[in-house]
C-alpha cells in the first residue's frame, strides 16, 4: 500500500487497522484534553474562592490596602492565565492545531504578574544592597521579557495578516 501524502500515518497493518488505531488516538486526546480542561476549571474556581477569602481576611484584619489589592490583583492574573489555558485547549480541540498566540498571551500575563509582585516588593525595600539590585535586575529583565513577547505577538499577527491577503 503506498503512502498517502495527507494521512500522517502509513498503514502498515491492513487497511482498516491504521485508522482504528488512528480513531483510538483522537478519542484518548480528546479525552485527555476534557480532563485537563475540568482540572482547570477547578482550578479557577479555587483561585476564586481562595481570593475572595482573600480578600474578605485582609479586610477583617485589618492588612494594608496596598498589600491586599496586590495579593487580589495577582490572583486575578493568575485566574486569567488558567482562562487562556481552557481557552487555548478549546482552540486545540476543535482546529486539531497548535496555535502559539494563546501561549504568548498566557506568557505576557504572567509577566505582568510577575512584574506587579516585583514592584510589590519595593512596598518594603529588602535590607541588603544585592537584594534591592537583584529586584532591580528581574524587573528589567522582566521589561525586557514584556516587550519581547509584544513583539512576538504583533509579528505573528503580522504574519497572518499577510497569509490571508
Amino acid at each position: 500500500m503506498a503512502p498517502d501524502s495527507e494521512s500522517p500515518i502509513v498503514d502498515v497493518t491492513g487497511p482498516g487497522a491504521g485508522r482504528r488505531l488512528l480513531a483510538g488516538l483522537v478519542g484518548f486526546e480528546v479525552l485527555l484534553y476534557g480532563a485537563v480542561s475540568l482540572l482547570l476549571a477547578a482550578a479557577a474556581v479555587l483561585v476564586l474562592i481562595g481570593t475572595v477569602h482573600e480578600l474578605v481576611h485582609g479586610i477583617a484584619a485589618g492588612s494594608s490596602a496596598v498589600g491586599t489589592a496586590v495579593n487580589v490583583l495577582d490572583r486575578v492574573l493568575l485566574t486569567l492565565i488558567i482562562a487562556e489555558l481552557v481557552y487555548t485547549l478549546r482552540f486545540v480541540l476543535r482546529t486539531h492545531e497548535i496555535a502559539v498566540e494563546p501561549f504568548l498571551f498566557i506568557g505576557l500575563i504572567a509577566v505582568v504578574r510577575r512584574i506587579l509582585i516585583v514592584t510589590a516588593q519595593f512596598e518594603r525595600p529588602p535590607a541588603g544592597g544585592h537584594a534591592l539590585t537583584n529586584l532591580l535586575f528581574e524587573l528589567g529583565l522582566l521589561g525586557f521579557l514584556a516587550l519581547s513577547l509584544s513583539l512576538a505577538v504583533y509579528f505573528v499577527r503580522r504574519g497572518r495578516a499577510t497569509e490571508a491577503t
